[in-house]
């Protein structure tokens, strides 16, 4: 962060701030072993422009689901770079559901649906961000499903996360600080495209030999791999184990609600009633039992209603802030190719 010292030294900010975040974009995405602590006193440069790294007392590393889901969920993001039609965006959806899934981000039984249709909003609002457009608003886009997942929790962040966003913060300030147009995403995408490439230039051998491209290796190698997940569904369908569920998100909200105003009537009838049976018993019988009891149970019923009122009230409050626009959804969608 000594500027001037930068400059004296004839070093290029532009060049130092990319490589600060091709360094420790290596350490996420291909080694899984990163710094947790990189700020301004752990992190210098040399005279020759080398990066220098102290201080390795915070030092994490990816277990190895969360590496490998880690760098499905770059390449789904940024595999293809801002450009995507509508069937490769369904088809980098269902790759990163699939990601957080493996890392134990996304918990179990969750909406795969909602989850789906939250990644391709995600992915789309982050193509669209890098050719500079301004994206949807996810609460009037996907209000019903936000919604739905926010109730459910169902995304849970291992620990580690805490120091890859805290890294990620540390090296966003210093690279800022280095070049005032430097962008993470922009600096992420060829580094993640040329590990891509890299990756697929060892079938390139077997290419040679068999005179087949990327796809065919790549679908030989996969598709034992799906004849059996459709082995093990047909079984649990013949086995009775297998149960298809069609949710709709909207019906069940509306029953919800109905459930609570149901409740809210019911509780303020038996609180009405229980208030006469206390009114009548005390004007039969000296003693006041019975009308205390009476009163007592229509104050708690009163209270019971109450209680049902506000919480409608806030969920009709919570619907609002997550109501979907269905004009949105009547749009045309761009496509990209």
């Amino acid at each position: 962060t000594d500027i001037e010292r930068v400059e004296k030294e004839g070093l290029d900010r532009e060049e130092l701030a990319k490589r600060t975040a091709e360094a420790f974009l290596y350490q996420f995405i291909d080694t899984g072993r990163f710094h947790c602590d990189p700020h301004p006193g752990n992190l210098c440069v040399n005279a020759a422009g080398d990066l220098v790294l102290y201080d390795f007392g915070m030092v994490d590393q990816l277990k190895p689901n969360v590496r490998r889901g880690f760098k499905k969920f770059c390449y789904a993001l940024f595999e293809g770079g801002p450009y995507v039609s509508e069937l490769q965006l369904s088809a980098r959806a269902k790759e990163l559901v699939d990601a957080v899934e493996e890392m134990g981000v996304l918990a179990r039984g969750a909406d795969r649906i909602a989850v789906e249709q939250l990644a391709r909003f995600f992915i789309r609002t982050f193509k669209d961000a890098q050719l500079g457009k301004k994206g949807k608003n996810i609460k009037t886009t996907l209000g019903a499903e936000l919604q739905s997942l926010t109730e459910a929790q169902v995304f849970r962040f291992p620990s580690t996360f805490t120091f890859i966003f805290r890294a990620i913060a540390s090296i966003d300030g210093i690279g800022k600080g280095l070049d005032p147009k430097y962008d993470l995403s922009k600096l992420a995408q060829p580094f993640v495209e040329r590990l891509i490439d890299s990756e697929r230039s060892s079938f390139s051998l077997a290419a040679e030999a068999t005179g087949l491209n990327f796809k065919d290796i790549n679908t030989a190698i996969t598709t034992p791999r799906k004849i059996k997940y459709l082995e093990d569904t047909i079984r649990s369908i013949e086995q009775g184990t297998l149960k298809i569920r069609v949710r709709s998100l909207e019906n069940e909200a509306a029953l919800t609600r109905v459930a609570a105003q149901n409740k809210i009537s019911t509780s303020f009838v038996l609180a009405s009633l229980a208030l006469n049976v206390a009114l009548v018993a005390g004007r039969e019988t000296a003693r006041g039992i019975p009308q205390l009891v009476g009163v007592s149970a229509a104050a708690l019923f009163a209270v019971r209603g109450l209680q049902a009122l506000m919480s409608l009230a806030v969920a009709d409050k919570k619907a609002a802030r997550y109501a979907a626009d269905k004009q949105f959804t009547d749009e045309p969608k761009e496509s990209m190719y």
